[in-house]
């Protein structure tokens, strides 16, 4: 029970800082030329720009990018290793527990949603310890795509997820101000 409710405290949290992430008019302004480019692969600048924003946060103690992880063998044959775009640890947490969020983008909404259940798949074969010690309090799949209507992403994601090994107990979706976006965290 109390580890389900750490998890709906991170989910809410994580929902929050990334409107408040979202809601900065450097970043709209960036995605709405992003959108008018159809850039494509700008998951590393959203990893930056996420990180520089973690740094500033006052319910944030530390962060860090691409945290390996060891994956077992046994269900995934494909790498022994997988690494978690982003991490923090808010206060008042144990120094070694953190939340573990994987970043995914897309110009196809569908594409994006099943990309961050592949990514959740993958997350379950690995250990739930980093390489460097790091603990996992909660692991969240963020994606961003072209706004569709939530109902839609949400019957999507209920019904890609029951076809996949995959466990969710939340999920939000909000349409980001002034672009053409929206993001989904799971």
């Amino acid at each position: 029970m109390e580890e389900n409710q750490s998890i709906e405290e991170d989910f809410e949290f994580v929902v929050k800082l990334l409107s408040a992430f979202f809601g900065k008019a450097r970043i709209r302004s960036t995605l709405k030329k992003i959108y008018e480019t159809e850039a494509t692969g700008w998951e590393k600048w959203w990893q930056i720009e996420l990180a520089m924003f973690l740094s500033e946060h006052e319910e944030v103690v530390e962060w860090d990018l691409e945290e390996v992880f060891l994956t077992d063998l046994r269900t995934s044959i494909d790498k022994d290793r997988m690494a978690i775009d982003v991490c923090f640890r808010r206060k008042r947490n144990a120094s070694n527990h953190f939340v573990f969020l994987e970043l995914k983008q897309d110009l196809d909404w569908k594409r994006c949603i099943v990309n961050m259940l592949r990514d959740a798949e993958k997350f379950s074969t690995s250990h739930k310890r980093s390489e460097s010690g790091l603990d996992v309090r909660s692991f969240f799949l963020v994606g961003v795509y072209p706004s569709v209507d939530k109902k839609q992403v949400h019957d999507y994601i209920e019904e890609a997820a029951s076809n996949r090994d995959v466990d969710w107990e939340f999920m939000e979706t909000r349409f980001i101000p002034d672009t053409e976006y929206s993001f989904t965290v799971v």
